[in-house]
C-alpha cells in the first residue's frame, strides 16, 4: 500500500495522474497499422512504456503529413515515429530512441551478392522506390559510381523487377521488406530472396512530444524512464522478435 501511494503521489506532482495521452501515427507495416495486433510493434511498445509509469496511451492512424501536423499545432500530445531532423526540432521534444531500423539490400538467392561499397555495385541493376528517405550517400553514389537505378512507385513493382530478372538488387528496411514480402508472394516466392548481411544505413526512429504541451519535457522523461525497463527486461526484444515471427500480423 505505501508503494501505491508514493507511485500515486509522484504521478500527481508530475500532472500524469489518471492521463490518457493522444498520438498520432500513420501507416507503416509491420511498425505501425491498424490491421495489426496492438496496432504493431511501435505503438505496443509506446504503449507499454508509458503504461509501466501508469498513463495510458490511444492512437490515432493518419496521413503522415496530417499526422505530424496536428501534433505540431498542439492538437494531440505527440506523435511516432519520427527519425532525426533538426526542423522537427524546433516544434517537438525527442525520446530515446525507441528502435533502430536497418536497411539492406534484398537480392534473389540464384543471384548472391558480395558487397563492399558502392562501387561493388557498378555493373548491378537496383531497383528503388521514388521518395524514399535513402541516405545521402546512395544518391552520391548513384552520381559518383555511377549506379544503375531504375525507379519505381511501389514497394512490390521492386521486388517483382528482381524476381523478372530486370533489376539486381532492391534497398528497402529489413523488416518491411520481409513483411511486405510475405504479404506480397507465396512461401514459395518469398523463400527465393535473401538479404545481405553488411548493413546499407541505419535510422532511429522516436516519440516525439509537441512543445506546446506544458509538461512535455516531464511526458518525454516519463516515457524514456518506461522504454528503459523495456530494454532492460528484455521485453523489447521479445516484442521485436515476435513482430518478425508475424506474430503480430491478422
Amino acid at each position: 500500500m505505501k508503494i501505491s501511494w508514493l507511485l500515486a503521489g509522484s504521478l500527481f506532482c508530475h500532472g500524469l495522474w489518471a492521463q490518457e495521452l493522444t498520438l498520432t501515427t500513420g501507416e507503416y507495416p509491420p511498425y505501425c497499422s491498424e490491421t495489426l495486433k496492438y496496432q504493431g510493434l511501435i505503438p505496443h511498445v509506446v504503449s507499454e512504456a508509458f503504461k509501466s509509469e501508469g498513463v495510458s496511451v490511444k492512437f490515432q492512424f493518419l496521413p503522415w503529413k496530417r499526422a505530424f501536423r496536428l501534433s505540431e499545432e498542439g492538437v494531440v500530445d505527440g506523435t511516432v515515429h519520427w527519425y532525426e531532423s533538426s526542423e522537427r526540432r524546433k516544434t517537438h521534444l525527442y525520446s530515446d530512441p525507441i528502435l533502430s531500423e536497418t536497411y539492406v539490400w534484398f537480392y534473389l538467392k540464384s543471384a548472391p551478392l558480395e558487397w563492399r561499397g558502392y562501387q561493388d555495385l557498378a555493373d548491378r541493376k537496383l531497383a528503388a522506390v521514388s521518395g524514399y528517405t535513402y541516405n545521402a550517400d546512395f544518391f552520391a553514389a548513384i552520381a559518383q559510381v555511377p549506379l544503375q537505378v531504375q525507379f519505381v512507385t511501389r514497394l512490390r513493382q521492386s521486388f517483382d523487377l528482381l524476381l523478372s530478372g530486370r533489376a539486381d538488387l532492391t534497398l528497402e528496411n529489413i523488416d518491411v521488406g520481409y513483411y511486405s514480402l510475405r504479404q506480397f508472394y507465396p512461401v514459395s516466392t518469398v523463400d527465393l530472396f535473401a538479404t545481405h548481411s553488411k548493413p546499407v544505413m541505419k535510422v532511429e526512429g522516436h516519440l516525439l512530444i509537441s512543445r506546446k504541451r506544458a509538461n512535455a519535457d516531464e511526458l518525454i522523461k516519463t516515457f524514456n524512464r518506461g522504454l528503459a525497463k523495456l530494454k532492460a527486461s528484455g521485453q523489447l526484444e521479445k516484442m521485436l522478435l515476435e513482430s518478425r515471427s508475424g506474430l503480430y500480423e491478422p
